[in-house]
């Protein structure tokens, strides 16, 4: 057998190889690893960057769309003409189905609030009148219960000044040190950056001057000058054309009145939506009386539309379904309403765009994973195999040993036997009536050679598949009495019977070759460990086992334990000590009868029994 120190040196250089290998793999593992940590945490801002960028151009081009509805429903009320607010009769406001408008109504300063809409003395659908009625009672309602001081004029007027900063405060250029950052940025960048943010903030600043500038220039320069023109032909179609005499110097100098009219603009007011503006009649002022106003100011009113603000919303929101259908439209109000982007230049919302800029990132390291597990997998399976390749090799020269140690005990003592006996033999040292013996005990020996030579031989063929058989079919009892004879002669010499049943019809298809070297080992094994049993006899039965012809081969010896039942089937299970202690053998005649067996599509167990070892033979019925 192999030394123990040097099993220990085989065993202890293969753990320090599988180490070393571990370690390199643990290295280059945590360096890939981090290395593309790093890598997908670059990729997964840059995807983050863009998908930000993409909402950020999104949200830019829904804006545009909404204050390009916003401002045509703002020029639409501007470019109604202020005379239409005093009419009594045949008021177009009345007919009006835009669903976004509540009530025109139109107030004076010093005097109360009036509709064009309430009084219609030709109209046929006094619901209609109604409904009006009752907007109107609750806009005065809401005037009441605002908590600005004033009554509702002063409200109102305040309102429309409150707008009128408001729109005056928006910007309607770029700031210039943004516009030459930007182009300092795609300089550098040598084209459009998308993902830079502050790139991004700037664009959203810059887009927010132009949708201003553009709704300035449709709603401040499309009011036309032919509205202006009605509206001073409705001051000189009035009863008693208002006229001014300033006095200078004793002079008297008549002068005639004009109309000063302001945008309407979006306000909130007591948390509801309004478009107002400001009228105001009087006459010019001479150049050098020296007041701050041009006008020396006669009336001043204020006309409004008060909007339906779900509705306007609905309608603005369903522009930009398509680019944010999660957004919403919440008030702006305060003092940085015109500093903000996303605030509508048309009326006073503020976009809430309710998304968030997602980017995936587990499916990156998936990706860089697969190839490492295959390398852990790849080295864990190759140590594995290198282990079991040593043990196989390590056990492999065990066996070697054992079988050389068991064979040349095994050799020694016929050899022995053959050299001591043929001396004595040549010498004529052996009485004449003793040579009879003195030569069946070297006949007996040569057998035990021979069969020795023989298991080794076919285990052999076997291991090298080059184990050839002849099959034939043939009934049970033509299978195994041709082999009584040798049976008995071998458990004859061990002062042993066999009993044997072989009267079987059955019929199978096998190499009788096979089987008989098969029994004849199990014969074999009994006449060696069974011999001194109470009943010195060895007993063959046969069966029909459903499909399967059992041959059991049974003894009355001290039997097998349960433990030792598989290491038996072990080729060369016998140590060089247990082969010189024990009876003859190398322990190879139960392992090559298994091979056999299975060879022979059937198999070779040893069951229990009351009394001695039993062995079962199994093999395919034809």
């Amino acid at each position: 057998t192999m030394r123990a120190p040097r099993i220990f040196c085989v065993w202890t250089a293969l753990g320090l190889c599988a180490v070393t290998v571990f370690g390199a793999m643990t290295w280059l593992t945590r360096n890939v690893l981090a290395a593309e940590r790093e890598r997908a945490a670059a990729r997964h801002e840059r995807a983050l960057a863009e998908a930000r960028a993409d909402i950020e151009e999104r949200t830019r081009l829904a804006l545009w769309r909404m204050d390009a509805l916003g401002a045509a429903i703002v020029l639409r009320e501007n470019l109604h003409p202020v005379g239409h607010y005093d009419l009594k009769g045949n008021s177009p406001f009345l007919t009006s189905t835009d669903p976004e408008v509540f009530l025109h109504f139109q107030i004076r300063r010093g005097g109360g609030m009036t509709s064009p809409e309430l009084d219609e003395p030709d109209i046929t659908d006094a619901k209609v009148i109604e409904i009006r009625k009752e907007r109107m009672k609750r806009l005065r309602t809401l005037l009441a219960a605002n908590p600005l001081p004033g009554d509702e004029w002063t409200q109102l007027n305040c309102a429309v000044q409150a707008g009128e900063t408001t729109w005056n405060a928006v910007p309607k250029d770029a700031p210039k040190e943004q516009e030459a950052n930007m182009t300092q940025r795609l300089n550098n960048d040598g084209g459009y950056n998308r993902r830079d943010s502050t790139y991004q903030s700037y664009s959203n600043t810059s887009e927010y001057a132009q949708r201003a500038k553009a709704v300035a220039k449709n709603i401040d320069n499309s009011i036309s000058n032919e509205s202006q023109m009605k509206a001073t032909q409705k001051l000189a179609d009035k009863d008693g054309q208002v006229a001014a005499v300033l006095k200078d110097e004793g002079s008297v100098t008549q002068t005639a009145a004009s109309l000063d009219v302001t945008p309407m603009r979006g306000v909130w007011l007591g948390g509801e939506l309004f478009l107002l503006r400001q009228l105001r009649e009087g006459i010019p002022n001479p150049v050098g009386v020296g007041e701050r106003d041009p006008m020396s100011i006669l009336t001043q009113s204020v006309q409004g539309v008060w909007l339906n603000t779900e509705v306007l919303k609905r309608q603005l929101l369903d522009e930009v379904a398509d680019l944010l259908p999660k957004a919403a439209l919440v008030p702006a109000v305060g003092e940085n309403v015109a500093k903000d982007p996303l605030t509508l230049v048309s009326f006073p919302f503020r976009l809430e765009r309710n998304e968030t800029a997602t980017a995936p990132f587990v499916g990156e390291e998936v990706r860089f994973g697969a190839p490492l597990l295959v390398g852990w997998v790849a080295v864990v399976m190759a140590v594995l195999t290198s282990s079991l390749l040593v043990r196989g090799v390590m056990r492999l020269s065990e066996r070697r040993a054992s079988f050389v140690s068991a064979v040349t005990h095994e050799l020694r003592t016929p050899l022995t036997t053959f050299r001591l006996y043929s001396d004595m033999l040549e010498s004529g040292a052996v009485k004449p009536e003793k040579r009879g013996e003195y030569l069946r005990v070297l006949s007996r020996e040569a057998d035990r050679l021979s069969h020795l030579v023989e298991n080794v031989l076919s285990f052999s063929r076997i291991e090298r598949g080059s184990a050839r058989s002849v099959v034939r079919e043939t009934t049970v009892s033509d299978l195994l009495e041709p082999m009584r004879e040798r049976l008995e002669a071998r458990l004859a010499t061990a002062g042993m019977t066999l009993e044997m049943d072989s009267s079987c019809a059955l019929r199978v298809r096998v190499d009788s070759a096979a089987v008989e070297h098969i029994l004849f080992n199990l014969i074999d094994n009994a006449a060696k460990y069974a011999s001194s049993g109470e009943h010195p006899a060895v007993v063959i039965k046969v069966r029909d086992a459903g499909g399967n012809l059992e041959i059991s081969v049974s003894d009355h010896g001290p039997g097998i334990p349960v433990s030792e039942r598989r290491r038996i089937f072990n080729a060369f299970h016998k140590s060089a000590r247990e082969a010189a202690e024990s009876r003859p053998g190398v322990g190879l005649g139960l392992a090559l009868s298994r091979r056999l067996a299975k060879s022979l599509g059937g198999g070779l167990e040893c069951v229990d029994s009351e009394q001695g070892a039993c062995f079962v033979l199994r093999l395919p019925l034809e």
